[in-house]
C-alpha cells in the first residue's frame, strides 16, 4: 500500500510562492512519486508529514532602517528643484524617484541621484543600504568636499558613477575595497567645473571584478609611471577609457600583458609624446583602439598589429605620426578574415603612400587619412571597398589622375573628401558619369576638375554639404545647384561670375554660404541675413552701399565677411537684431563715415575688422569695456583723437595702425591681461611708454586660435615718436622670447638689456631709430665709455650724472659771465682816464 505524504504550507499569496520558488531555484511537488522516499518526521504515524517552513515573507514597502537611511541622505542635500520632495510615505520601493528595490528581498539595491541639482554632502547613512549594488552620484555639487572614505565600505556595489560630482581633494584609496565593482565612471569632460586630482592609480589593481573603467577630464599629470601596470592587474577588464587626463607617460613595454579580456581602449587627448606602444600586439582581444591627439610620434609599428584579426577600429587622429601607414595596412590586410571597419589617421604628418592592399580590407566602412603628406597616386583598389561609407583622403600631396572607375563600386558611399594641397591631382570624371551612390557630404578642394561645373553632382539629391574650393571652375552657376537641399555651400577660390543680387534670392535658408574669391558682381540690396548662419562674399566685385535696414532684420547669423569688395557709403546704424553675430569683416572696401556704437556693443561680437577703408571719427568711443571681443582691427583709416581706453578680459588683439591718433599710450592698455597683439604704428602718438607695459603678461602666454579658422601670434608694433628710455625700466619688460613681430620705429633713448630684450639681438629690429643707442646697435649711449650695463641703477646713475653736469655748467657760466662783465666795465675805467672822469661826474662824485 502506497503512502501519501502531506506538505503543510501556510496560507500565502500565490505570487509569493512563485517568487519564492524563483528565488530558491527549486521546484516543489505536492505529491510524491512512489519511487521517491522522503525523510519522514519522527512523530509521523500512518501518514508521513514533511517538516517544511518557508523563509520570512517578502517585505512589503521599505525596511525601516533603509527608509530612515534614505531620509538622512535626503536631509544632507539642498534640493532647489524639489526632486526629493517625493520621498514621502512608508513605501520607498515603489514611489521614491531614484530608488529601486529587489523584487525578491525587498532591500534597496539601486540609488540614482544623478542630475538632481543637489548641493551639500553625502551622508554616512549610505552605508546602512547594505544591499546597494548600483550608485549614481553624477552631476551633484558636493561643494568641494572630499570623497568620503566610507564609500569603500559598500562592498556589494557593482556600478559606481561619480562623473561631474563636485568633490574636492584626491580620490581615496579605500575605493580599492570595492572588489565586486564591475563599472566605475569618473567622467568630467562635460562639466563646467574642474575635476579632482588623482595622484596615483595603484588602488585600481584591487578591483578584481572591474570590467569597465572610465576616467575623463581628471588631472592625472602627477600619477605614477606605473599607472598602466596597475590597470594591467585587471583580468576581467573589457573597456578602458582614460581621456583628457594629462597623462604624460605611455609605457612602451609591459613585463606581461594581463589584459586578456580588453576589447575597447581609449587613451585620447593626453600628453604622451611617445611612440605607439608595441605591447598592443599582446592584447589580442582588442576590437577598438583610440588614441587621438595625444602626441604620438614616429612611425606606426605595423608588426604591433600583427595577427589582430578581431580588430575593427584604429583611431590615431591629430598626432605627430610620420610614417608606417603602408606597413600598417599591409599587416591588417594579411588577415584573411580581417574585421577592420574604421581606420582614422587624419591630421598627422604621415609621409607615405596608400598601398594597393587597402582594397583587401573588404569590411572597411571608414577610411580617413586627410591632412597628411601622403604622396603618389590613389590606388584603384579603393573601388573594391564596396562597404565604404566615408572616404576622406583630402589635403595630401596626391599626384596623377583619379577617374570615376575609382568610385564606381562604392554603392554605400555617403561622405567623400578629395583634394591635394599641391593642386597636382586631376579628377577625370566622364561627362555622362552617373555615380552608384547618393552622397550627403562632398568636398573637392585644391584639385583640377576642369572649367565646367561637374554635371554628375546634380544626381546627388541627398547632398546637404558641398565644397568645390580652389578647383579652377569658371562660368555661371547652373540653375540646378539651387534645387539641391544644401545647407552648406562653399564655392570659394574659383572663377565663377554672375549677378549675385539675383542669386541671393534664389534659395531660402542656408547654414553657411561661401562664395568668396570669385568674380561675382552686383549689390547687396536684396540680401536677407535671416537666411544665413555664416556668409562670406569676400574678394568679389560687389559695389554700392549697404541697405540701411540690412542689420535690422531678426537673424541668427554668426559670421559675416564682406571684405575685399567695392562697397561704399556709411555703415548702417541699426544693429539691434544681430544678437548672435560673432564675426564681422568689412575691411578693404570704400566705406566712409563713423563707426556706429551699436555695432561696437553687440553682445556676442568676438572679431571686428574694419581696416583699409575711409572711416573717421573716434571709433567705439562710448564703449568702456568689451564683453566678449577678442580682436579689433581698425587700421588704415582716418580715425583721430586719443587711443581708446578700452577694457575687456577677453581682448587679445588691437590693431590701430595707419590712422591719426594722437597723445600718449593710455595706461588702461595694461589692464588687458590677454593682450598679445598691439599695432599702433603710423599715428601721431607722442610721450612715453607707460611703465606698466613691463608687467603685461599676454605677450608671453601660449596662443590659441580666436576662432576656428583664425590664428595670430604675438605682435608688438609701436612705431611713433615715443621716448623708450624714459618710459620703462629695461628690467621690467617681459615679452615672448619668440615674439615674431617687434616693430619699434621712431623711438629714442637706450635699449634695455634685460629679460627678453636679450633675445632681440638682430640690429634690423631697430632700423629707423637714429636716436636709439646700446646693444645690439653699434652706437653707444655714452661716447666716453662702452655700454656695459643697462640695469635700473645704471640708468638712474647716468641720469643723476647728467643732471649734476648740467648744474655745474650753469654755475660755471654764471661765474664766468660775472668775471667777464666786471673786467669789461672796471678794466676800461682803470685804463682810460677820460671815461673814468666822465663816469664819476655822472655819479656826482
Amino acid at each position: 500500500m502506497s503512502r501519501i505524504y502531506i506538505l503543510k504550507v501556510p496560507r500565502v499569496n500565490l505570487l509569493w510562492i512563485v517568487e519564492f520558488l524563483a528565488h530558491c531555484g527549486q521546484s516543489l511537488s505536492l505529491t510524491s512519486n512512489q519511487n521517491e522516499t522522503p525523510h519522514p518526521h519522527p512523530s509521523s504515524k500512518g501518514s508521513t508529514e514533511l517538516d517544511w517552513s518557508p523563509p520570512p515573507m517578502i517585505q512589503v514597502g521599505c525596511f525601516e532602517i533603509e527608509r530612515q537611511a534614505l531620509m538622512r541622505i535626503k536631509a544632507a542635500f539642498t534640493d532647489p528643484d524639489g526632486k526629493l520632495s517625493l520621498w514621502t510615505g512608508q513605501d520607498c520601493c515603489s514611489s521614491w524617484p531614484g530608488v529601486a528595490c529587489s523584487n525578491i528581498t525587498g532591500h534597496v539595491e539601486r540609488l540614482d541621484l544623478s542630475r538632481g541639482h543637489f548641493t551639500g554632502g553625502l551622508s554616512s547613512s549610505l552605508t546602512d543600504l547594505k544591499y546597494l549594488t548600483y550608485l549614481d552620484l553624477s552631476y551633484i555639487d558636493f561643494q568641494n568636499k572630499t570623497i568620503p572614505e566610507f564609500i569603500g565600505l559598500m562592498e556589494r556595489l557593482t556600478y559606481l558613477d561619480m562623473s561631474c560630482s563636485l568633490f574636492g581633494g584626491v580620490i581615496p584609496r579605500q575605493l580599492g575595497n570595492l572588489r565586486n565593482l564591475v563599472e566605475l565612471r569618473l567622467d568630467y569632460l562635460s562639466c563646467m567645473f574642474p575635476a579632482y586630482d588623482i595622484l596615483e592609480l595603484s588602488w585600481v589593481s584591487s578591483l578584481s571584478s572591474l570590467e569597465r573603467l572610465e576616467i575623463a577630464g581628471v588631472n592625472l599629470s602627477l600619477a605614477s609611471q606605473q599607472w598602466l601596470q596597475s590597470v594591467n592587474m585587471l583580468p576581467n577588464l573589457k573597456s578602458l577609457v582614460i581621456t583628457s587626463c594629462e597623462l604624460a607617460y605611455l609605457p612602451q613595454t609591459l613585463p606581461f600583458v594581463n589584459l586578456t579580456s580588453l576589447t575597447d581602449l581609449d587613451l585620447s587627448y593626453n600628453k604622451f609624446n611617445s611612440l605607439v606602444p608595441r605591447w598592443l600586439s599582446n592584447a589580442s582581444s582588442l576590437v577598438h583602439i583610440t588614441i587621438d591627439e595625444s602626441g604620438l610620434i614616429g612611425r606606426i609599428p605595423g608588426l604591433a598589429f600583427e595577427n589582430m584579426c578581431n580588430l575593427q577600429a584604429i583611431w590615431f587622429k591629430g598626432n605627430l605620426l610620420d610614417g608606417g601607414l603602408a606597413e600598417l595596412i599591409d599587416t591588417l590586410a594579411d588577415c584573411s578574415n580581417s574585421s577592420m571597419q574604421l581606420l582614422g589617421l587624419s591630421d598627422n604628418e604621415l609621409r607615405d603612400y596608400l598601398p594597393d592592399s587597402v582594397g583587401r580590407l573588404r569590411n572597411l566602412n571608414f577610411l580617413r587619412v586627410s591632412s597628411n603628406s601622403l604622396f603618389g597616386s590613389i590606388p584603384t583598389s579603393i573601388g573594391n571597398l564596396t562597404k565604404l561609407q566615408d572616404l576622406r583622403i583630402c589635403d595630401n600631396q596626391w599626384q596623377g589622375v583619379m577617374r570615376d572607375a575609382h568610385l564606381s563600386n562604392l554603392v554605400n558611399l555617403y561622405h567623400l573628401c578629395i583634394g591635394s594641397s599641391n593642386n597636382s591631382l586631376v579628377l577625370d570624371f566622364s561627362a555622362d558619369w552617373c555615380p552608384p551612390f547618393n552622397l550627403g557630404f562632398l568636398i573637392i578642394s585644391d584639385s583640377q576638375i576642369g572649367a565646367s561645373f561637374p554635371a554628375w553632382i546634380e544626381s546627388q539629391t541627398n547632398l546637404g554639404s558641398l565644397t568645390l574650393s580652389k578647383t579652377a571652375i569658371s562660368g555661371v552657376l547652373p540653375d540646378w545647384i539651387w534645387k539641391l537641399h544644401l545647407h552648406y555651400l562653399d564655392l570659394s577660390k574659383n572663377k565663377l561670375h554672375g549677378n549675385l543680387s539675383e542669386m541671393l534670392l534664389t534659395k531660402g535658408f542656408w547654414g553657411r554660404l561661401d562664395l568668396g574669391n570669385n568674380l561675382f558682381e552686383g549689390t547687396l540690396s536684396r540680401l536677407r541675413l535671416s537666411n544665413f548662419l555664416e556668409l562670406s562674399l569676400k574678394n568679389n566685385r560687389l559695389s554700392g552701399a549697404m541697405p540701411s535696414d540690412m542689420f535690422d532684420q531678426k537673424s541668427y547669423v554668426l559670421s559675416l565677411d564682406l571684405s575685399g569688395n567695392m562697397l561704399s557709403g556709411n555703415i548702417p546704424t541699426k544693429w539691434d537684431a544681430m544678437k548672435t553675430l560673432m564675426y564681422v569683416d568689412f575691411s578693404s572696401n570704400n566705406l566712409s563715415g563713423e563707426v556706429p556704437d551699436t555695432l561696437c556693443v553687440l553682445p556676442s561680437l568676438v572679431w571686428l575688422k574694419l581696416s583699409n577703408n575711409s572711416l573717421f571719427g573716434e571709433p567705439c568711443n562710448s564703449v568702456t569695456a568689451f564683453e566678449k571681443l577678442k580682436s579689433i582691427d581698425l587700421g588704415e583709416n582716418n580715425f583721430s583723437g586719443n587711443i581708446p581706453k578700452w577694457r575687456g578680459y577677453s581682448l587679445e588683439e588691437i590693431r590701430l595702425h595707419g590712422n591719426f591718433f594722437k597723445g600718449s599710450l593710455p595706461e588702461e592698455l595694461c589692464s588687458l591681461p590677454n593682450l598679445h597683439v598691439l599695432d599702433i604704428a603710423r599715428n601721431k602718438l607722442s610721450g612715453q611708454i607707460p611703465p606698466c607695459f613691463g608687467k603685461m603678461t599676454g605677450f608671453s602666454k601660449p596662443r590659441k586660435p580666436l576662432l576656428s579658422n583664425f590664428y595670430t601670434e604675438h605682435v608688438l608694433n609701436i612705431p611713433n615718436h615715443i621716448d623708450m628710455e624714459l618710459s620703462v625700466k629695461g628690467s621690467d619688460l617681459t615679452f615672448d622670447a619668440n615674439l615674431p613681430i617687434l616693430n619699434l620705429i621712431d623711438l629714442s633713448g637706450q635699449i634695455p638689456s634685460q629679460n627678453q630684450f636679450q633675445t632681440f639681438d638682430d640690429p634690423s629690429i631697430y632700423e629707423g631709430n637714429p636716436s636709439l643707442c646700446g646693444q645690439p646697435l653699434p652706437n653707444m649711449c655714452n661716447p666716453h665709455k662702452p655700454d656695459k650695463d643697462n640695469s635700473d641703477d645704471s640708468g638712474v646713475s647716468e641720469k643723476m650724472t647728467r643732471d649734476v653736469s648740467e648744474k655745474m655748467m650753469l654755475w660755471a657760466s654764471i661765474v664766468l659771465g660775472f668775471i667777464f662783465g666786471f673786467w669789461v666795465v672796471c678794466g676800461t675805467l682803470a685804463v682810460k682816464k677820460s671815461w673814468r672822469d666822465a663816469y664819476f661826474r655822472f655819479l656826482g662824485i
